[in-house]
């Protein structure tokens, strides 16, 4: 079933429960709930967690059984790896082994979803160009290795940081630590993170003119040190589109993120900045905020919120949908509610 193998993968959520006497487990995503009738047994049946569940004697992943599983030694380890007394396994399959062998379940530990050990050292499995690749990490302890997360790891004892298994040169490996998916700080300097696209997970670091000490998110679309605000916009499908600015005019002690208006939205003092740039339909920028879904409201005016394709340009010309306002005649913005403007 196509949504269950899905879930081994792409993040569908997984919940087992009793139904008339049985263990069944309900999968999650794409828009979609499918519920599926296990074969755990009800009187010793365990949620393990991340997808697993397990009896006296069976394993199932994603409400199916692990054939050959050993239920009495099965250990969940992180980022979807787990073992037994006899076989490690990724995201509920037997998981494919080095060159030189298969994996050694004694001494096998997994720092998260991408960096793995055995008795052999530390691997990295990494996703490139439509298939999965499976690497040693040359010089990499595993009893000094931690996984940071997306694709850095880091050798504690050496000091050295790996990206997809590679040394990444040039980086303070000790104070290196990520800001959300699109920023990273060590401690002289701030990187952009920039993707490889849909077909790898490429990541690359690309120096941003920050103050990697003050450095803060502010947001989906907005960063800042103490002397500049940045504005963001990230396309991580076909890596065609990304794009990263200061902006000059902007004090970042006088900014303010609006997500509840929308991630792009944001105040500058007496200015109203929607994905970067002035948004100059907006009567009173100080007391701008959102009333209802589709509605905000300044001092002076209610403003319906209408989703339209905007073209930008900045280092390339991109469009991208935002969130226009149009004053709503007439509207009281003190005691306006939706449900007047749906007798206009």
């Amino acid at each position: 079933m196509l949504l269950r193998w899905y879930s081994l993968r792409m993040g569908v959520s997984t919940r087992y429960f009793v139904r008339n006497g049985v263990v069944a487990c309900e999968l999650t995503g794409y828009g979609r709930t499918i519920e599926i009738d296990t074969t755990l047994d009800l009187a010793s049946w365990r949620d393990l967690g991340d997808g697993y569940a397990v009896d006296a004697r069976t394993v199932v992943r994603a409400g199916e059984t692990i054939d050959d599983a050993d239920a009495s030694t099965f250990t969940l380890l992180r980022g979807g790896w787990a073992k037994d007394a006899n076989t490690v396994y990724n995201d509920g399959a037997p998981a494919d082994a080095p060159d030189d062998g298969p994996w050694d379940p004694a001494s096998f530990v997994a720092f998260g979803a991408r960096y793995i050990a055995d008795r052999r050292g530390v691997f990295c499995w990494r996703y490139g160009y439509d298939c999965y690749e499976l690497s040693l990490v040359d010089g990499a302890a595993a009893t000094s290795f931690e996984e940071i997360g997306l694709t850095f790891g880091r050798d504690c004892a050496s000091g050295v940081l790996y990206n997809n298994g590679v040394v990444e040169p040039q980086i303070d490996a000790p104070t290196f630590e990520l800001r959300g998916r699109w920023f990273a700080v060590d401690r002289t300097t701030v990187h952009h993170l920039c993707y490889g696209g849909k077909h790898t997970d490429t990541v690359s670091l690309a120096r941003l003119d920050a103050d990697a000490s003050t450095f803060i998110i502010l947001g989906e679309h907005y960063a800042a040190d103490a002397r500049t605000v940045f504005y963001f916009l990230n396309d991580d499908g076909d890596a065609d589109l990304a794009e990263l600015r200061a902006l000059p005019d902007v004090v970042p002690s006088d900014f303010e993120s609006l997500p509840a208006i929308d991630p792009g939205y944001a105040r500058a003092g007496d200015r109203i900045l929607n994905h970067g740039e002035v948004e100059r339909g907006i009567a009173d920028a100080r007391t701008f905020t959102a009333l209802a879904p589709g509605f905000c409201r300044d001092a002076q005016h209610v403003y319906r919120m209408t989703r339209t394709l905007r073209e930008f340009a900045g280092a390339q010309t991109y469009s991208v949908e935002v969130l226009v306002p149009a004053v709503v005649a007439g509207a009281d913005p003190e005691h306006f509610t939706p449900s007047d403007s749906e007798r206009e």
